[in-house]
């Protein structure tokens, strides 16, 4: 896109803010208005109304601690989550009304003096004849009032009251800071006129405060509160802040980090965020590097290694030099900048050990054109099934369609010895990918992958003790349900690329390349016997259902986009036969994967039997290793295989099905297990969630674990995220890990880390922030105001003969919610109000045609997952070609949904947390100019707060992501996990407590391997929680030996219905927390999401507390 037409896009951007602030607050100062009905009606905000009584007071702020680092406290929620914010009601049945505004800011202790200025609109009702409606009719017309006051710091001492027009005041109020030379200034506007109605209230309100002679008098808070640096501040110094509202925003001018020149306030705010440019900057010695210099095609065919190895040394040593320059940087904290420099060092030496060890093993060279080729086929096919009849997969193919970007290919360098080396230094830490939303995080970490399928299959050896040709090879996890799905489908494709050039490359294995969905059952059928009809529990209908929810989850061929699949149900589609696979091809004739079946496993079951190079996950499902013993064979431990169903875990009895002919099973030697494992959106690890993944973690990296030649070989941990703070800490807690290298590391400031550095908006305009926050109104009629304007605009402008082609992506405007209960709320609103309020706006400004809403889904928890991918297709389409008019959605987009087109966002209400905010405001402007507007909700302290630093906050929101935590050794979390800690530990390393009815067995089992895990684990994860969790596991076990040697039949689990129930049924070790434990059994998680029960209190008034202490009626 060039930049005239970025600047296009920006053209239809300011109009809809300037339709906005002309609705919502009334034109500028130097424009006439004359209006036709009162303007509390039609303006509401910007707005000081009178006092409503004389008793009322104005009530002062400044005693209270004035730093934007208090914006924010923490919270952990998610979609459905019942914990309630706060709110400031007012008293009585009607809103209060805001009659005074101020701006609080900090100046030096010698500033002789400064000004303010400002004014506002004064409307006077009048009498008028209309020639069209042939009668007398009411017109409002504006007057401005402006004034101008000169404040000398020294004339008062702590408080200055002016009374600049007749009962309207301008108070003055300052305070030393104690230990600094910053003097605290407030400045407030305020209406003390007293009137219960709204006839001298103060339209389009403002302040301005500058020097008499332009200096620049305004202090940033970072120098004025010195006591609060830290590295952080040292990173952002270069976005101060200067000023905070009081019942509105402030904006400032400043070209100088340490002083401003002006301050205003703001009723509407603005702020524009720059965008991160990955081209690297320009570098003496090497010259430009374009973006063809790592074309990804001609790494892929380039046979002479030399030739790569030196365009790889080139990034490195422009890296370096790049390192090398920062010492010579002017700045005053010298301690930061040697950390800097330290962290980056670190980084340049990884990479110096990639290259060397592509230039020196043959295997590990191979692997990286491997990894090439795939990602290359993968675009191909990409660009194929967008135009499949104008084109052909082989024509695709010999296109130079995509380049890495410097950042990806130096974190995939970074990797390679932790990859190629399972013995390396590497493997003990965590790599975690810090990049902004929109970046090409996943583009990395995919290049990772294909390159360790490919590495693994080239040394795999049959002298070797564990297989390699095969196996699960690569564990990919995410959180929400949307983002496993779309990520599934990039991987997918990916997949299908590897597979494609594996069956015309030997080298790569016999083993296919292929990939596991492994999710809930809400998604697809977990089990095979789901597929089958049974006269007691699953009818014909039910299963014809699950057949649906399986044809579903794959709407197109990855390779190709056609739509058209065959869904081969093995050994057929009767709803009576025993199933023991599903196999998808394409239908295109033309396709790779019309005679191949595209790798792809949806079922449980299957996966555990065909073990897919990569299962893609939800946390939730790693709830299930204590449950069932066939997961075992996700970490390689297998020692049989059937010819009809696949492989078998070890003590996993193999169910023999009657209705089909028996097949040979023969041993096999166990494969190795994942030895990559993948966290993506790190940031939503945490709190309740983290907690308890952070136990279920011990199980997955032991049974990763191997131990070779007497050394113990864990697998390698990626993860990556766009917003985080305290990383390493959550990393240790999570994974067991105690070192963690972020990528790109910071430079000496947050603009430039060579790696990413920010654009100038000038140049290329980004995603804009806008902020609105009525006190005296619903935030029912403030959201239906703003929804209005904004479809009804971006309708006018198609008939734009300049702007309609670049009115696309405002077109489909996404209102994104804190919960499904609000989001409810406005789904009425859509249906209603904001129709008949469009339609009121075509009649007062005469528009040629309202906006007609027609098409308004939602993305929720509520939506069922076979809809999602509809809804995603729906967002992709443009003008004319019935795009969507709303989307409605709560945090499930907040990562995932990546859909370039999407321009236009409403926030309705501040998120709990500035990492959901960052994610899901991300989701428009990715490709094009993008506009967010946040509407505020007054009665909500924190609202308020966000609001009042609005300008402070977007400059540096990376700045305020939350620190997360996570503590899965706690109290309260070993009461839900330690136990299943321990049975999946044992039951799926140990052959004789594999199966369900081999619950009884644990008096002959070993234990001390057990508790020499755990007590490791815990000692750094948790080191003051040792004693008291090794009694508990200690406590758990005794009673499970108890049990075994009195009760038999003892099982892991079994339902407890009727015929059970009449039986001595108290012989289980696990139950579900849904059920009756008359049965026995301790409650445990078979989802994640069982987190965090909802408790009531109820206060009886009846009972009182006496003076002993006691409860008495």
């Amino acid at each position: 896109m060039t930049n005239t037409e970025r600047n296009k896009y920006k053209m239809v951007r300011e109009i809809l803010i300037k339709d906005l602030k002309r609705d919502l607050i009334g034109p500028e100062h130097n424009k006439e208005d004359i209006i036709y009905e009162p303007p509390s009606q039609a303006y509401i905000t910007g707005i000081l109304y009178p006092l409503e009584s004389e008793t009322q007071i104005f009530e002062e702020e400044l005693e209270k601690v004035y730093s934007v680092d208090n914006l924010d406290e923490e919270y952990e929620g998610t979609e459905n989550n019942n914990v309630k914010e706060e709110i400031i009601l007012p008293k009585t049945k009607t809103f209060k009304q805001q009659n005074s505004m101020g701006v609080k800011f900090y100046i030096e202790k010698d500033t002789n003096h400064f000004l303010v200025k400002g004014g506002w609109g004064k409307y006077t009702s009048s009498k008028k004849f209309d020639n069209e409606k042939q009668r007398e009719v009411t017109i409002w017309t504006r007057d401005i009032v402006s004034f101008e006051e000169q404040i000398y710091i020294n004339a008062f001492e702590n408080k200055i009251d002016l009374e600049i027009s007749r009962n309207v005041f301008l108070i003055v109020n300052k305070k030393e800071i104690e230990g600094t030379n910053a003097v605290l200034i407030s400045v407030f506007l305020t209406n003390k006129t007293v009137d219960k109605n709204s006839n001298n209230a103060m339209f389009q309100c403002q302040l301005i405060l500058e020097h008499t002679e332009s200096q620049r008098i305004f202090l940033c808070e970072n120098e004025a509160r010195k006591d609060t640096y830290n590295f952080n501040e040292f990173l952002y110094r270069n976005k101060p802040i200067f000023a905070k509202g009081f019942g509105c925003a402030v904006s400032w001018n400043n070209n100088d980090i340490k002083y401003a020149a002006q301050i205003r306030s703001e009723f509407i705010p603005i702020h524009e965020v720059e965008s991160m440019s990955t081209e690297l900057p320009f570098d003496r010695q090497y010259g430009e590097m374009p973006n063809s210099y790592f074309s990804i095609k001609k790494f892929a065919e380039e046979v002479q290694r030399e030739k790569v190895v030196g365009k790889l040394n080139n990034l490195a040593n422009r890296y370096e030099n790049w390192i090398n320059m920062l010492p010579s940087k002017d700045v005053e904290d010298k301690q930061s900048a040697k950390h800097v420099v330290m962290n980056c060092s670190r980084v340049i030496e990884r990479i110096r050990t990639g290259i060397e060890i592509l230039e020196s093993n043959n295997e590990a060279f191979l692997a990286f054109k491997f990894m090439n080729e795939v990602m290359h086929t993968q675009i191909a096919m990409k660009n194929y099934a967008k135009n499949r009849t104008s084109t052909t997969l082989e024509s695709e193919l010999t296109k130079d369609s995509l380049n890495w970007r410097p950042f990806q290919l130096a974190f995939i360098l970074l990797n390679i010895e932790g990859l190629v080396n399972p013995a390396s230094k590497d493997r003990e830490l965590v790599d975690l990918l810090w990049f902004p939303t929109g970046g090409g995080k996943t583009e990395a970490y995919l290049g990772i992958a294909a390159f360790l399928l490919g590495y693994r299959r080239l040394i795999a050896s049959t002298t070797d003790s564990y297989e390699r040709d095969g196996g699960v090879t690569i564990l990919l996890r995410y959180t929400l349900r949307l983002l496993t799905t779309q990520q599934r489908d990039r991987l997918m494709r990916m997949i299908c690329a590897s597979e494609y050039i594996r069956q015309k490359q030997s080298i790569f294995g016999k083993s296919e390349f292929s990939v596991g969905f492994w999710v809930g059952a809400q998604v697809t059928a977990n089990r095979l016997s789901d597929l089958t009809e049974d006269s007691k529990f699953r009818s014909s209908d039910r299963v014809i259902y699950e057949y649906n929810k399986i044809r579903k989850q794959i709407i197109e061929c990855p390779c190709c986009g056609n739509k058209e699949l065959h869904y081969k149900f093995l050994p057929n589609e009767d709803t009576k036969s025993i199933k023991i696979g599903v196999q998808i091809y394409c239908r295109n004739e033309e396709c790779f994967f019309k005679n191949n079946h595209i790798p792809v496993y949806l079922i449980d079951e299957e996966i555990y039997r065909k073990l897919p190079s990569v299962v893609i996950s939800t946390v939730d499902k790693f709830a299930r290793l204590p449950w069932e013993e066939k997961t075992a064979s996700l970490f390689g431990r297998v020692n049989r295989l059937c010819e009809k169903c696949g492989f078998i875990s070890e003590g996993e009895k193999h169910q023999r099905f009657h209705k089909n002919p028996n097949a040979m099973v023969h041993q096999v030697k166990p494969f190795y297990p994942p030895e990559l494992i993948i966290q993506d959106e790190l940031h939503l690890i945490t709190g309740p969630l983290g907690t308890i993944y952070g136990g279920y973690e011990t199980i997955v990296e032991e049974l990763s674990t191997v131990s070779v030649g007497g050394k113990v070989l864990k697998p390698k941990y990626i993860a990556a995220t766009a917003t985080i703070k305290n990383a390493a800490n959550q990393i240790e807690k999570v994974f067991g890990r105690k070192v963690t290298q972020q990528f790109p590391p910071s430079g000496l400031d947050v603009e430039d880390s060579f790696f990413a550095k920010e654009r100038n908006l000038d140049e290329f305009p980004f995603r804009l922030y806008t902020g609105i926050c009525v006190s005296g109104n619903s935030m029912k009629t403030v959201l239906l105001r703003v929804y209005a304007v904004l479809l009804q605009t971006t309708e006018n402008l198609l008939a734009d003969k300049e702007l309609s082609r670049y009115v696309d992506p405002y077109r489909t405007l996404v209102g994104y919610f804190n919960s499904v209960r609000e989001l409810g709320g406005a789904v009425r609103l859509l249906d209603d109000d904001i129709k008949k309020r469009i339609q009121t706006l075509q009649k007062k400004h005469s528009y040629a045609k309202p906006r007609y809403i027609n098409r308004k889904p939602e993305l929720t928890s509520r939506v069922q997952s076979s809809q999602i991918p509809r809804v995603l297709e729906q967002l992709e389409r443009t003008v004319g070609n019935e795009e969507l008019d709303v989307v409605l959605a709560t945090n499930m987009i907040s990562v995932g949904m990546d859909v370039d087109r999407l321009g236009l966002m409403v926030v309705t209400g501040q998120p709990k947390q500035t990492s959901e905010y960052i994610q899901s405001s991300s989701r428009v402007g990715r490709s094009k100019p993008g506009l967010v507007v946040t509407v505020y909700n007054p009665y909500r302290p924190r609202d308020m707060s966000h609001y009042q630093n609005f300008k402070g906050y977007h400059q540096r929101l990376y700045h305020f992501v939350e620190g997360t935590t996570a503590t899965p050794y706690a109290s309260r979390a070993r009461d839900r996990v330690l136990h299943a800690i321990a049975v999946a530990l044992l039951r799926l390393s140990n052959i004789e407590l594999a199966k369900n009815e081999d619950a009884g067995n644990i008096k002959d089992v070993d234990l001390s391997y057990l508790k020499e895990v755990l007590m490791n684990r815990i000692r750094i994860v948790e080191p003051r929680n040792v004693e008291e969790s090794m009694v508990d596991l200690n406590q758990f076990l005794d009673q499970w030996i108890e049990k075994s040697t009195l009760e038999k039949d003892l099982q892991y689990y079994f339902y407890p219905n009727k015929k059970q129930a009449r039986i001595e049924s108290k012989n289980r070790i696990l139950a579900r927390f849904s059920e009756d434990k008359q049965y026995g059994g301790k409650s445990t998680l078979d989802s994640m999401r069982q987190v965090e029960g909802t408790s009531s209190l109820y206060i009886y008034e009846g009972w009182n507390h006496d003076e002993k202490g006691s409860w008495r009626s």
